[in-house]
């Protein structure tokens, strides 16, 4: 059990960080889009996002100590999410992030 927790988070935080890449340009062109400015926008909050190890992610996991949200669409969220993650799509995160707790740890991840 302990294994596939840890094997679980492992693969949340490297989905996190590619996520953190990817991102950052959709957000970007989205914002650009919105705006119809060509020009380039201020970088979004998540770029400067605190990066853990699979083990902190895992220590705060079993404390308790952490709120899990899935940033993909609402389909892949019903196909599979990670136990007890709650659905924020990429687009919605800045809207909601003051739904969020404060007392918690947040990690993102999507694929």
């Amino acid at each position: 059990m302990r294994f596939a927790v840890l094997a679980s988070l492992v693969f949340i935080v490297s989905i996190g960080i590619m996520a953190g890449c990817t991102s950052r340009d959709a957000i970007t062109s989205q914002a650009q889009k919105t705006s119809g400015q060509t020009s380039q926008s201020p970088s979004p909050p998540g770029d400067t996002a605190r990066r853990i190890t699979a083990a902190e992610a895992h220590k705060l996991y079993e404390k308790g100590d952490v709120v899990v949200i899935d940033t993909r669409t609402e389909a892949a969220f019903k196909e599979s999410h990670i136990k007890g993650a709650i659905l924020v799509p990429v687009n919605e995160v800045a809207a909601k992030a003051n739904e969020l707790p404060r007392d918690k740890f947040i990690l993102a991840y999507c694929t």
